[in-house]
């Protein structure tokens, strides 16, 4: 059950399907987090765009699956739903191709701030979903109007223009990258090697009252305020890495919305993560007694 102190989440971006060798899933960034966010029992709101086809009446199926609103989910008469195919080829490092244009790109922002009616708590963003004008001038509407802006960087050449991620980066209160990310924001913070170091630069360049870092198997860090925490991965054996990034940003806020300390937030998350590249795919379900089971057994070694 939700708990009502919690702020509601509002989660913007493409919703689309994953084209793996097996198959394809629901996937794009913010349908996952909204999907793990109401797994974890928060108010999760998904805004994206598909087409009027099979593939977006199958999205919409899906999302009525997990249980998740479709209320917000427009659709687009003139362009198709989103696909990704997704080289799995190599499990830690999936390569991603992804169409140049799908209805993901026209979101618009009236519909949903005619129909919600109350203030957006939390709005939750990719960098993916401001690739094209229609759908990042939607987002820039939304984000003065939100409370908390919680940045999902997710870049993926080509669509990784630097002026927009700096556009985001300044909007954002809390981000979530992982080292490569980090990078390249920080690419011109010279001589700074150490992840620690290059973090707090990113966090002091653009004002960040958090920065949380993923570092796949060498776990996570978190700048929180003045504080740094670090959590070590768990150990699993990886099937593949695909929705894992997601997963750990929804168990995270999640946890930070509670609120729950922050080392405890990131060791739900580094949990959550594990559990989602122990099968393949995106779409494991878990609980939030899941997440914790792992903890405790981790705990105990």
């Amino acid at each position: 059950a939700r708990t009502n102190e919690r702020p509601s989440v509002l989660c913007f971006g493409e919703a689309l399907w994953d084209m793996l060798p097996e198959g394809r899933r629901a996937g794009g960034a913010p349908l996952n987090v909204a999907v793990r966010l109401a797994q974890c029992g928060v108010d999760a709101r998904l805004l994206s765009r598909v087409g009027c086809d099979a593939d977006g009446d199958a999205l919409l199926n899906y999302l009525d699956s997990v249980g998740l609103s479709r209320q917000y989910v427009q659709r687009d008469e003139a362009h198709a739903t989103g696909a990704v195919r997704v080289d799995t080829s190599n499990p830690q490092a999936p390569r991603y191709t992804i169409e140049p244009m799908a209805a993901w790109d026209f979101i618009d922002a009236e519909p949903y701030l005619r129909r919600a009616g109350q203030p957006i708590e939390v709005l939750v963003f990719g960098s993916l979903a401001a690739r094209r004008a229609v759908a990042r001038q939607a987002l820039l509407t939304l984000l003065d109007r939100a409370q908390l802006k919680v940045l999902d960087v997710n870049l993926r050449p080509p669509f990784d223009d630097a002026a927009t991620l700096r556009l985001l980066l300044e909007r954002a209160d809390w981000v979530k990258v992982n080292e490569q990310e980090l990078r390249a924001i920080g690419a011109a913070t010279r001589g700074a090697t150490s992840i620690e170091v290059l973090a707090r630069s990113v966090q002091a360049s653009y004002g960040l009252a958090a920065l949380c870092v993923t570092l796949g198997d060498e776990g996570a860090v978190l700048l929180h305020g003045d504080d740094i925490y670090r959590q070590r991965a768990y150990a699993v054996r990886v099937a593949d890495t695909l929705g894992c990034g997601d997963a750990f940003l929804a168990t995270w806020l999640a946890a930070m919305l509670e609120p729950l300390d922050p080392a405890a937030a990131l060791e739900q998350a580094a949990a959550a993560a594990a559990l989602v590249a122990s099968s393949a795919g995106a779409t494991r379900a878990f609980t939030i007694a899941d997440i914790r089971q792992l903890v405790a057994a981790q705990r105990r070694r």
